[in-house]
Order: C-alpha cells, then structure tokens, then sequence
C-alpha cells in the first residue's frame, strides 16, 4: 500500500480497509510522549524476525535457523504472545492509530472500535506488516515492503532469497547515523530558516511535514545561489532550470 504524495503530507489520518487508520504524529504529540518513547516506538514497529532474536539475545539461536523454518516464524503472533510485550505493542499501535484498541485473546488479535463503538476492523498477523508499513511511510521513513518468502516453493530458492534479506538488513545496520539529521536538529534548522515557521508554532506540524519542509528548504536554498549565479555571471551552458523549485522532491511511487 504505498501512499500518495498528497496523502502523505495530510495531517488527516490514512484508512486501511478492515483495519484501522494511520496518522502522522504532530511535533507536539511526539513532545508530549517525549522523543526516546517515540523512537521506542518506532524500533518496536519496524522490528524484523533478526532484531526479535537480538533483543532477546537469541542471537546464536536465529542464526541456526534455516530459511524454511525462519519463514514459519509469525512476528506479530511472537510479539503478542507474553503480556507485557503486547502492552507495549499496544501502546506503540494506538500512538499511531486514532481509534480505540483492545486485545482479543481468543483471537489474537487487536480489536478496532470507532469513537461510538461500532467495530471499524482488526489487527492480526494478516495485515501487521501492511499497518506497520503505512506507519512507516507516514513517518517519512521509505517503504520496507517485506517479501513473502513463504510463497517460494524451492528449498534451495528460500534459502538464498533469505541470505539477501538477511544482507541487505546487515547492510543497513552498519550505516552510521548522521547527527545532523536526528529530528531536533531538523526541528531548529527548520525553524530557523523558515521565514513562516519558528520555534513557537513549528509544533503544529506532523513529522512528515516537517522533513518534507526541510527538503524543500533545502531545494530552494540551492536554487537561490545558482539564480543569483546566473544573474551575476550569465549561464553560458544552459545549466540552470529555472523550474526547479517547484520540482518534485518526493519520489515513493
């Protein structure tokens, strides 16, 4: 389910059919619950299989498994199975989710209720991944789509495409954060160079928006020196785009 430009940047919540919906949390909701929750939050919902064995120090124990048994394995069933691990899965859900949460034990699954108390739909293994995905698309963070991997039907097959998931993860992981990219940063380099936007009323704001702003800070930036280039020197090679500024800058399908 992959969200539309105009969707992602709407502060209106995003509906998944038979589930619930998905807001992008306002700066000040996140304020409210504090940065470390809402990191918490995040790690919890973007966890993989991998970093469910890690945190438990399982670690030795993944490793031996093979891709066949790895893809029997259901995340959310496994996250849902003690109860205080389920309460914090619940927590991080309804920071996320407008609509009133319970646990259905007998079911496994999260009931969805409306504000009047008409059922709006469900959260089980079958959509988690869809629901933690549209999360994540709303949180400015690039769709991670998870392959199905139980649709392979070759042993050898699901064995190799479960090492180049299994790369690819590692991959990632050894990226090294860039501190001028942690989200305070972004909140006062915002605030500072927009000439609408400052410190008192940037809170306003969902996430998305605001690293949308940013790029979009940024972009115009870089357009204002080569304008002033090319009213100073000419543009002799006809490099300059005088329509970039409104260019796209989001380009999730």
């Amino acid at each position: 389910m992959k969200l539309n430009y105009f969707d992602l940047l709407s502060p209106a919540p995003v509906a998944i059919p038979n589930a619930c919906s998905i807001v992008s949390p306002r700066l000040k909701d996140i304020s409210s619950i504090g940065f470390a929750a809402y990191q918490y939050y995040l790690s919890l919902l973007f966890m993989d299989m991998k970093a469910y064995f890690s945190l438990n120090g399982w670690e030795d124990a993944y490793e031996k498994l093979s891709g066949t048994e790895l893809a029997q394995l259901d995340l959310f069933d496994l996250l849902t199975a003690e109860e205080n691990r389920r309460q914090l899965l619940m927590s991080a859900l309804r920071f996320f989710i407008p609509e009133n949460l319970t646990y259905a034990k007998e079911k496994n699954c999260f009931l969805v209720h409306n504000a009047d108390g008409s059922r709006r739909g469900t959260i089980s293994g079958e959509n988690y991944a869809l629901i933690c995905d549209v999360i994540r698309q709303r949180n400015h963070f690039k769709s991670a789509v998870q392959e199905d991997l139980t649709k392979i039907k070759s042993k050898k097959a699901l064995e190799i495409a479960q090492k180049l998931k299994q790369g690819r993860a590692q991959k990632n992981a050894a990226a090294r954060p860039d501190d001028n990219m942690e989200l305070g940063n972004i909140i006062s380099a915002v605030a500072g160079k927009s000439q609408t936007l400052n410190l008192l009323n940037i809170w306003d704001l969902t996430v998305f928006q605001l690293w949308d702003t940013f790029f979009r800070l940024s972009s115009n930036n870089l357009y204002a020196i080569q304008s002033m280039s090319v009213a100073a020197w000419g543009d002799k090679n006809n490099h300059f785009d005088a329509a970039s500024w409104f260019k796209r800058i989001n380009h999730e399908p």
